[in-house]
């Protein structure tokens, strides 16, 4: 991976971007010179790009980012590999197979969202929520006044306008920003009983989850602590490989707990975000891999970043595979 090297010359130190490069059956390092002190991140930023391009025209594959801690060369790969074979997978499709492989993905992605927070709507029961609710849309602007829907219910609709709205700002290439999130976590929490007044806000209550050790910060640190995640975004962004810094993200984000309600899944959902704005590919977290999940979430809580980026490299790379024809 391209890392920061730190040479001494003369009494004197320089810094160089350097990246270990096989030709000929023999490792050599390429490098770069940055200067007598490390470039603020936005001139980093662009150094960095510039290296990896030129890597990239000689075949050197697997470059992350300097900033990066946690994934080697080979995930790196693996990565690439499997963002270029759901690209192919995609192109292979019809407009309309391809929207209807979307339209799947994104039921299962919160089916298992909202089951991971304890709904009891399974893929089939959310597919017939959605289905449901599109009828119902087209009474609405009929003028007709639908009413009385179960919060499991409302949970799938909201996450589902969540996406449609998360769809558009991937689009414009939106940067995440403390306005994107507050105006998602609206749409989430529209309808629910019990948290109206706490949808699109930082929690202004303390929160703890049942049967978990970990006490979150107290609600009046965390508008300054979400303010702190967007800065750390803002400056790592490019500087850490993306799949990392959307599992750092996550888990950072969790670790808050900036809601009342909600957290989870506005931060797989987030993750997605920063994934796909990088190329990479729109990755679920299966139910059935709950109970590993929280482990790694757990571990997140105590400034341990490591486990869930492995955990979120791991699914990325499965599920494109399942995709191999």
């Amino acid at each position: 991976m391209a890392r920061i090297a730190k040479r001494k010359v003369k009494g004197k130190r320089y810094y160089y971007l350097e990246e270990s490069v096989k030709q000929g059956g023999k490792w050599k390092k390429e490098s770069v010179y940055l200067g007598d002190s490390v470039p603020g991140a936005d001139e980093l930023r662009q150094i960095y790009s510039e290296f990896a391009k030129k890597l990239k025209m000689h075949g050197v594959g697997g470059i992350t980012p300097p900033y990066t801690e946690f994934l080697t060369r080979n995930m790196a790969l693996k990565l690439e590999l499997s963002t270029k074979n759901k690209e192919k997978y995609l192109k292979s499709l019809t407009p309309a197979q391809k929207a209807e492989f979307i339209r799947r993905e994104r039921i299962t992605f919160i089916s298992d969202s909202n089951a991971i927070e304890g709904s009891t709507l399974d893929y089939e029961l959310t597919k017939q929520v959605l289905d449901g609710q599109a009828r119902m849309s087209r009474l609405e602007k009929r003028g007709v006044v639908v009413t009385g829907t179960k919060r499991e219910a409302q949970e799938a609709v909201n996450l589902n306008a969540c996406l449609e709205m998360y769809e558009k700002f991937l689009a414009e290439r939106k940067e995440i920003t403390e306005e994107m999130v507050l105006r998602l976590h609206f749409v989430l929490l529209s309808k629910i009983e019990g948290y109206e007044q706490y949808r699109g806000i930082w929690r202004p209550v303390n929160v703890m989850i049942r049967g978990s050790p970990h006490v979150f910060p107290h609600h009046s640190e965390v508008f300054g602590l979400m303010r702190e995640l967007f800065g750390w975004y803002s400056v790592n962004k490019g500087l850490i490989h993306p799949i990392e810094l959307a599992a750092k993200f996550h888990t950072k984000f969790t670790a808050i707990h900036p809601f009342a309600d909600g957290n989870g899944r506005m931060a797989r959902l987030l993750m997605n975000y920063i994934l796909q704005t990088n190329g990479i590919p729109f990755t679920n977290i299966p139910l059935k891999r709950r109970s590993a999940y929280m482990k790694t979430q757990a571990a997140g809580n105590k400034n341990d970043h490591k486990p869930f980026t492995l955990f979120l490299v791991e699914e990325t790379v499965k599920q494109c595979k399942k995709l191999e024809k």
